[in-house]
């Protein structure tokens, strides 16, 4: 597992407990997708993911077609349902998990640059 800086804020957060800020790490794209959603719906997104660290970009790149096919593969298992935004940041998790599971843990963001669905 990846080693990760974290750093911990002065001020305390609204709970009264220390707040964790993680690294940014780096934003590669990995495209346009679009897909059809279980019950005869379509997605069609842009993603860009944010790696652990510097080293992230080169596994990032390299694992570029498995990736894919890994989102691909979770958005089509999809219902229009899952799309919304009240339960989008648990497709990111799921997504984020996924993308893990075939990078080694180099995935610690996701960002929807667009997300059009019908």
């Amino acid at each position: 597992m990846g080693a990760q800086k974290l750093f911990f804020s002065d001020s305390p957060s609204p709970t009264g407990q220390a707040v964790i800020k993680k690294e940014e790490g780096p934003v590669i794209s990995v495209g346009e997708f679009t897909v059809n959603l279980q019950g005869g719906a379509f997605l069609k997104t842009s993603i860009a993911l944010e790696g652990m660290n510097e080293k992230s970009e080169a596994v990032l790149t390299a694992k570029d077609a498995f990736i894919k096919d890994r989102i691909n593969t979770v958005l089509s298992s999809k219902t229009l349902k899952d799309m919304q935004p009240e339960v989008r940041e648990d497709l990111k998790h799921e997504l984020i998990t996924q993308l893990n599971e075939v990078t080694g843990n180099q995935v610690q963001g996701i960002f929807f640059l667009s997300f059009v669905y019908q």
